[in-house]
């Protein structure tokens, strides 16, 4: 939008002027000056300050094997102050294994015979997991006549008539459940050792819950450090419980803990930081990331989740896909040398303004002894345009971040 409006700012001045001395001097050197001004006001130099420098930082991200769906972004990444990053298979592993049981009312087997029932048809991981432990204790389970999944809340089904739900307690206990106090106290201390916890409803009464733990990411741990020595604010976004999450996180180097969310509020609370004026990047890898990821500053595809987008569609590429947490770092440290080579080459299209515009207007008037020509004025661009190209040619590769 820029260059455009700084071409038609050049055209428009080069008319005015051969209008006015096409009366005042004639057609020949009306035509010779406006020619002169229009090549030296001619916004090509800023241009390729921008273009030079961006086409460079896509070689460098390719050879790190970063794809820049966007390159445009790398402008905004550079501004980034802000990083909201998701937990599972990202702060962990997302290998979840089953580690307690508390039944009330019902034995442990019948505690994850029901669970895995619940789960038998869920996307979400930890649904899997259940049903997986379930299996693999060669459990009785039973069909259902109807399920329902809730994003960052937990299934519903019915069994032989009657509703049953596993999920997030909170949820859980919204949907009419009875809780006890035991239970309730229970789910506090495992949710203090991170582990996450999801709460069995039968009917309208709770009948047990169940904890899953899943082992911290040794290199996103390292990662995560690495975005505090830069200075830049972490935030954690999770559908787990607060506790949980703060389980998890106590030894991690991370700022804020957003808890309890569904995809949609992931969405809501980037969308808080945004207008606190915070210049946020999201790193997703699940599907349930994607509200998140669309309503971020920058959005970074992390490739070694589940979410993978299709190639041919244009409305759901996201601005940068990285193969590995510390290829953040690398294309931050890209897109930061892209926007200080930019600075430095606007500032030369800007000094090439002024010397050449001023020089070209000068021979305007009649009595004017300057002589300076189309052919000078090319020149003096072409001279700039070099000194930007040359400049631009500085984007390498930038050092590997030790981890």
């Amino acid at each position: 939008m820029r260059i455009k409006l700084f071409f038609l700012l050049d055209l428009f001045t080069s008319i005015i002027f051969f209008v006015y001395l096409f009366f005042l001097r004639g057609e020949e050197p009306a035509i010779q000056v406006a020619l002169t001004i229009f090549i030296a006001f001619s916004p090509v130099c800023l241009m390729l300050s921008k273009i030079l420098v961006i086409r460079l930082a896509e070689r460098v991200a390719e050879e790190e094997e970063i794809k820049l769906n966007n390159p445009d972004s790398l402008l905004t990444l550079a501004e980034v102050d802000t990083v909201a990053v998701p937990m599972n298979k990202f702060v962990t592993d997302g290998n979840y294994f089953v580690t307690d049981l508390f039944p009330e009312g019902l034995t442990q087997s019948s505690l994850l015979s029901f669970c895995a029932i619940a789960e038998q048809n869920a996307s979400h991981i930890l649904g899997q997991k259940i049903y997986d432990a379930a299996v693999n204790r060669a459990l009785r389970l039973q069909p259902v006549a109807a399920f329902n999944e809730i994003p960052g809340s937990g299934v519903e089904a019915i069994l032989n008539g009657s509703p049953i739900r596993v999920g997030n307690p909170q949820w859980v206990a919204n949907q009419g459940v009875s809780v006890s106090v035991n239970l309730f106290n229970k789910m506090d201390q495992l949710a203090v050792h991170g582990k996450t916890v999801l709460l069995l409803g039968m009917g309208n009464m709770a009948r047990g819950i169940i904890a899953l733990k899943d082992d911290i990411n040794p290199r996103t741990k390292e990662f995560l450090s690495m975005l505090k020595r830069k200075k830049l604010e972490t935030v954690l976004l999770t559908a787990s419980g607060k506790k949980t999450a703060k389980g998890i996180a106590k030894n991690l180097s991370v700022d804020a803990i957003k808890a309890n969310l569904s995809p949609e509020d992931k969405a809501r609370e980037v969308q808080i930081m945004r207008a606190k004026r915070q210049t946020v990047a999201v790193i997703g890898n699940e599907f349930r990331d994607l509200p998140a990821l669309f309503n971020a500053d920058v959005a970074v595809h992390l490739q070694d989740g589940s979410l993978v987008l299709n190639e041919g569609s244009d409305n759901l590429k996201l601005d940068i896909e990285i193969p590995s947490p510390e290829k953040f770092l690398i294309i931050r440290n890209i897109a930061t040398k892209a926007a200080d080579l930019i600075k430095i080459n606007r500032r030369i299209a800007y000094v090439s303004w002024l010397l050449l515009v001023p020089a070209a207007m000068m021979t305007a008037p009649e009595t004017s002894t300057l002589i300076f020509t189309p052919l000078m004025a090319f020149a003096g661009v072409a001279i700039f345009s070099t000194l930007i190209a040359i400049n631009s040619m500085r984007m390498r590769k930038p050092e590997e971040e030790k981890f």
